[in-house]
């Protein structure tokens, strides 16, 4: 019972999605409609010519109309076919792309710990592949079920006209026989969702290992990396054999057995009533053809119910990714007053419950001010960054800006008014222009022309073959170009706070000057937090922050902590030998 409820939940979930293609839809009806009554016509045609034949009836002409009729028949259910598997396509792919669209934004709203629960390959398997396994159940499954339906239908509603015995005879079997077949093929729904998951982190897994492949290839562990590929891999075919065999494999062998056992009873039944002089053998051949028009659906039926059962399990892992809390785009609340003004009071957060990475920070900023933020490997820093850009949201305590607490303000919103740059800048396979607006077409050229020319990287764009045009990715630009291209970003949203957490940590010294001149125009009017391991990069910030262990240990003007040979922060520039 509790499968059959999840069964038409997918079903409704899945209908808003297909009910906007109502157009296409009502001339798939159409076109399944015309091949069915062209499949049913046929046999009528043929025992028409048999019993003609046989009792000598039959003119030169009236054969030659048989024989063009039974043609026509033939190219009309063929080419409606054919039309058939091109409006199910598309509604298909229509339908499926929609709902692609809503689980990859609903994926992007969620809360980061929520991505990092499963690798990347993982979530493209289960935002893409789950979602296509949807796409061909619709364009192939469905259309079939719903075709051979109409045939059987037919079938039995022809079979009742020609005579009510055998009618009756085919009603009651395929009644017994479908509710056997769905009740075993209800068995393989949980084989499918695991091999669902294997393939899952198998793509998981590859994902991970070519993006690493440089470090494997240079410290000597490709060969770790395939025996880990092929564990995967022999678990993945495990599952998959599971899944076949409880899933496909039996319900086919059911389907044969029972098609034979009808087809057995039905011709028989037929013998028995030619010899009672109750039927023509014209009419025992169309009870023979009829029999095989439902047997043949019922063996292409199991033949697919492999790739039904697996889209079943894909449905309902694509569910439950909607089904996570997400993030929201608008709050309760909207940023009032001077965004600029940030506030950490008593913040206490940590990625596990019950391990805090920082605890009770508290720390404020006017607007304009910059914090530089010092600490240890592992002491809490870049968690404050996090915090502060509202990627993870405190356990308790409160991060303001302007006053108001940013667990009440939307993301877009908060997202408008923080702008967060890494040690790692991700650069899309797509043009300068592309990579610095992200895609934005309210940004003009004008303004990012303003924001390239502050960041004195006009004279980069002009070399470039095709300059904004120009496609870059990670792999022909260098680390230094790919700060600034997302410093530009930064001047190109216009935010109120800029957080820099370890930006300049993978630069030289000849890159980290020149980044170190463009943050200038960057933070010039702006709160700016930042995150630092290299305490050179702090020479203009207004306030230092050592954390040590989660813990704000000293907190001060930069200049007097500078002074104060007992600080922390003195004692760090000592053993740095910064200045």
């Amino acid at each position: 019972m509790a499968r059959r409820r999840a069964a038409r939940g997918d079903w409704l979930f899945l209908w808003p999605y297909f009910r906007r293609e109502d157009r296409r839809l009502a001339a798939l009806g159409v076109v399944l409609l015309g091949a069915t009554a062209a499949a049913l016509a046929s046999p009528f045609v043929v025992r028409e010519f048999i019993d003609g034949v046989v009792t000598g009836t039959t003119t030169a002409f009236e054969t030659t109309r048989l024989v063009v009729v039974f043609g026509v028949l033939g190219v009309a259910r063929y080419a409606l076919s054919a039309a058939e598997a091109g409006l199910a396509e598309s509604v298909a792919w229509r339908s499926t792309n929609r709902l692609r669209e809503d689980v990859l934004r609903h994926a992007l709203d969620l809360p980061l710990e929520r991505h990092r629960s499963a690798t990347p390959g993982e979530w493209v398997e289960r935002v893409d592949g789950d979602i296509s396994l949807l796409s061909n159940l619709f364009s192939r499954f469905v259309i079939t079920v719903v075709g051979e339906v109409l045939v059987v239908v037919g079938v039995v509603a022809a079979l009742f006209t020609v005579d009510r015995r055998i009618g009756l005879l085919f009603l009651v079997c395929l009644t017994a026989g479908l509710l056997g077949l769905r009740w075993i093929a209800g068995w393989g729904r949980d084989a499918y969702r695991d091999s669902r998951a294997a393939v899952g982190r198998f793509m998981g897994y590859v994902e991970e290992r070519l993006r690493g492949v440089e470090d494997l290839q240079a410290l000597g562990a490709v060969g770790h990396a395939l025996a880990g590929l092929a564990e995967r891999h022999r678990h993945v075919l495990r599952t998959d054999l599971r899944s076949a065999l409880v899933g496909s494999s039996l319900v086919w062998a059911s389907a044969s057995v029972f098609t034979a056992v009808v087809t057995a009873l039905a011709l028989g039944l037929a013998g028995l009533r030619f010899g009672q002089g109750a039927l023509t053998i014209g009419t025992v051949y169309l009870v023979f053809s009829f029999t095989q028009q439902i047997q043949e659906p019922l063996i292409r039926l199991s033949h697919q119910l492999q790739d039904y059962q697996r889209a079943m399990a894909g449905l309902s892992r694509t569910r439950e990714i909607l089904e996570l809390p997400a993030e929201r785009r608008t709050g309760p609340v909207s940023l009032a007053g001077d965004r600029g003004a940030v506030t950490f009071d008593d913040v206490t957060f940590g990625y596990v419950p019950g391990h805090p990475v920082v605890s009770g920070l508290s720390f404020e900023l006017r607007p304009g001010q910059t914090l530089g933020v010092v600490g240890r490997t592992g002491a809490g820093k870049s968690t404050v960054a996090r915090l502060l850009a509202g990627l993870v949201r405190p356990e308790s305590g409160q991060v303001r800006l302007g006053g108001v607490d940013t667990a009440d303000v939307g993301t877009a919103e908060l997202r408008d008014a923080v702008a967060l740059v890494t040690q790692d800048v991700f650069l899309f396979d797509a043009s300068v222009r592309d990579n610095v607006t992200l895609m934005d077409p309210d940004v003009t050229d004008e303004r990012l022309t303003e924001a390239l020319t502050a960041l004195g990287l006009t004279d980069w764009v002009r070399r470039l073959p095709h300059g904004l045009d120009t496609r870059v990715s990670d792999h022909v630009v260098s680390a230094g170009e790919a700060q600034l291209l997302a410093l530009t970003r930064v001047m190109v949203r216009d935010p109120a706070v800029v957080v820099l957490d370890e930006a300049s940590a993978r630069l030289d010294p000849e890159t980290e000057r020149r980044l170190d001149t463009a943050l200038r125009p960057v933070l010039a009017g702006r709160t700016a937090v930042v995150v630092a391991h290299r305490l050179s990069t702090l020479d203009r910030v207004d306030l230092i922050a050592v954390v040590d262990d989660g813990r704000l240990t000293e907190l001060g003007p930069r200049e007097e902590l500078m002074a104060d040979q007992r600080s922390r922060f003195a004692a760090m520039l000592r053993q740095g030998g910064a200045r």
